[in-house]
């Protein structure tokens, strides 16, 4: 599982590579995304309640529900469906929003996926969300979230509408803030 997730976040990296150099537009398929974790919601929808159980019991999807993912692509992707397994709990809502729990190994991995972010220009500090985060956003359209919390690693990837450019850095750290609270 773990060659399996650096072998997505490697995807995502150059996906997100290609469309920051100017391609006119950037597409990652649901396969590749299906392991990745999802932006979270605007803050209006911050308010939902936490789930009782622990993520490995309760899988990623409710970190993010159907209706924050709705309010932060600016239109409804249908249910989220459980892609990881009981030791990495991933969550996919459509092609549009997917996000995934790392806990073991996650500062390690935030790390490398930091340092390779931080090259692009483009990777932004997140604050006041876990103990440390970034966001990575090309056009307003497309995104990566790694928030670490202790040394739990949540990721999430984004691929909104182009027409609504609506992936900012603010909506991005709401989101953040109310999947990291639930786990």
């Amino acid at each position: 599982m773990k060659i399996q997730t650096r072998t997505t976040m490697a995807l995502l990296i150059v996906t997100l590579a290609v469309a920051a150099c100017g391609s006119s537009s950037a597409t990652v398929s649901p396969a590749a995304t299906s392991q990745a974790i999802a932006p979270t919601p605007a803050a209006s929808a911050a308010s939902e309640t936490a789930p009782a159980a622990p993520v490995a019991a309760t899988g990623a999807c409710p970190l993010i529900t159907e209706k924050e993912a709705a309010a932060f692509l600016g239109s409804d992707p249908g249910p989220g469906q459980e892609t990881g397994t009981a030791t990495a709990p991933a969550c996919a809502y459509g092609a549009s929003l997917t996000f995934s729990v790392q806990s073991n190994d996650g500062k390690a991995q935030y790390e490398t996926t930091k340092a390779a972010m931080q090259g692009s220009g483009k990777a932004q500090d997140l604050t006041g969300v876990g103990d440390e985060g970034f966001v990575f956003i090309v056009a307003n359209t497309i995104a990566q979230m790694a928030i670490l919390k202790g040394t739990t690693l949540l990721t999430v990837n984004v691929q909104g509408d182009p027409s609504l450019q609506n992936i900012t850095l603010a909506t991005l750290t709401a989101l953040g803030k109310t999947a990291i609270a639930r786990l």
